[in-house]
């Protein structure tokens, strides 16, 4: 008998076996047996098979007992089970036997996981009782696949990669929070209470990046402390409460607070020009941890909110000139002048808890939105005003702006942008599919320009009233 690989070798140096044996393996998990399969084989398979099976060859079936024949008369003691095996390097089994499979690892990476756990912490009945009760014993409802963080698991472990580090590791950060948090805080040489992320995830893995929320570790613990918030919430009958007074965006940002972990403040940042508010003639950066500490903003008037930081210079630029022509200081404006806000983009944090602010300053604070005509810009827009419960307008967005600068020359719109654009309303998404092109906001500054101005020499003429009445009164 000549030696079995030799054959599965010549398999797969021919380009005519590999999607006949395909369906004899997708008919074997089905049912546990191969059977005859159906195939209208190529040219290239038909005469590879052919040439194999010889007499036995009848196409478009192909039952594998004619197969396991042809391969004995060919000098091959080898079934079509083991055959397959070899050619695909792994043992083929039935979906009920893969299902089992699985079922079975699941419930070995949970015993084998707590059994490491408590052996890496020395945990004592008593400690770990505290521990489940802690946590709601979301370790066992995750196995469950009744805990927030079973999806993320799930498909780390159908992936079959580093499943048990990932369940591991967050274990042992939430040792480290909820009982061993005052050691933690000792040894990383912390005085005020809270933990920083990045130290944190340095603390638990020596990696600072470990929990960002693009890897599968971090997903795992904010999910599982979202669990424990909404369990612990849930027990003392407030979750509703609690959860409709956190706007979303920072949702995910309070979760870790409510821990003693404190997110990244300083990276989400937003541009503002606000007479009174901050000094200087240029547009300020502040970011999400200044504008958080801001007690109490003013009373504005409205929010000219924009998305790209060359437009926010420009009308700042245009400001100072005009109040220079008018001898007119920044100091010299209403308290209530309209804010110049810049997201620089899709909108961070900061730019959001700062117009919440003005708006709980000033409910009746009108908004003003401008950004680039197209796809994310109109998107951006729709957000803004699903976002806020305020008095909204698209600022400069319309349709004769747009039929005003588009050009030969302006950067078309993708067939996914058209896509998009036909499930949105209103006639400038209609225009836009028309023309199928862009048009950015820097292009339509003039027309932006003489609004604000209007602004500012409203406020001019404002303050110039009342020092009048003033004088006369």
């Amino acid at each position: 008998m000549q030696d079995n690989r030799q054959l599965v070798e010549i398999f797969r140096q021919s380009g005519g076996f590999g999607r006949l044996f395909d369906l004899y393996c997708k008919k074997f998990e089905s049912y546990g047996a191969f059977g005859t399969v159906p195939m209208r084989p190529t040219e290239e398979e038909e005469k590879a098979l052919r040439g194999f099976l010889g007499i036995r060859y009848k196409g478009p079936r192909f039952p594998a007992a004619d197969f396991e024949k042809a391969a004995r008369e060919a000098g091959y003691s080898v079934s079509l089970l083991e055959l397959l095996e070899l050619y695909y390097g792994h043992q083929l089994s039935t979906k009920r036997q893969q299902k089992e499979s699985k079922l079975s690892a699941w419930a070995n990476l949970f015993i084998q996981v707590e059994l490491d756990f408590i052996t890496r912490f020395n945990i004592s009945n008593t400690e770990l009782e505290i521990f489940i009760q802690q946590t709601f014993n979301w370790f066992q409802r995750l196995k469950e696949g009744d805990a927030k963080g079973y999806r993320v698991l799930r498909t780390v472990f159908d992936r079959d990669t580093n499943v048990y580090s990932e369940l591991l590791t967050c274990l042992s950060a939430l040792w480290h929070l909820l009982m061993r948090k005052d050691e933690m805080f000792e040894r990383c040489g912390i005085s005020t209470g809270k933990i920083r992320l990045p130290m944190f995830a340095a603390y638990v893995t020596e990696d600072s990046h470990a929990f960002d929320k693009t890897n599968a570790k971090g997903r795992l613990l904010w999910s599982a402390l979202n669990d424990i918030n909404s369990q612990s919430l849930n027990q003392n009958g407030n979750i509703d409460n609690h959860m409709s007074a956190i706007p979303e965006y920072l949702f995910e940002r309070q979760i870790y607070r409510n821990f003693d972990v404190l997110d990244d403040d300083l990276s989400s940042i937003s541009h503002v020009f606000v007479p009174h508010l901050v000094k200087g003639t240029s547009p300020r950066t502040l970011n999400l941890r200044e504008i958080e500490e801001m007690e109490q903003l003013p009373k504005y008037s409205s929010i000219y909110i924009l998305e790209n930081p060359s437009v926010i210079s420009y009308l700042v630029d245009e400001t100072i000139h005009f109040l220079n022509l008018n001898e007119f200081s920044l100091e010299q404006l209403p308290p209530d002048f309209p804010v110049l806000l810049c997201t620089i983009g899709q909108a961070r944090t900061a730019s959001k808890v700062f117009i919440e602010k003005c708006l709980e300053a000033s409910p009746n604070c009108i908004i003003y939105y401008s950004g680039d005509l197209d796809v994310p810009g109109i998107q951006m827009l729709n957000n803004m005003k699903e976002q806020f419960t305020a008095e909204f307008y698209a600022w400069r967005m319309e349709t004769s702006i747009y039929r005003n600068h588009v050009a030969t020359k302006s950067k078309p719109l993708s067939d996914a942008d058209l896509k998009i654009l036909q499930e949105l309303e209103g006639g400038l998404a209609k225009e836009m599919i028309q023309i199928k092109a862009k048009v950015y906001q820097e292009l339509f500054g003039k027309e932006l320009r003489g609004d604000w101005i209007k602004e500012v020499s409203s406020g001019i003429s404002k303050m110039n009233q009342m020092n009048d009445d003033n004088i006369h009164g």
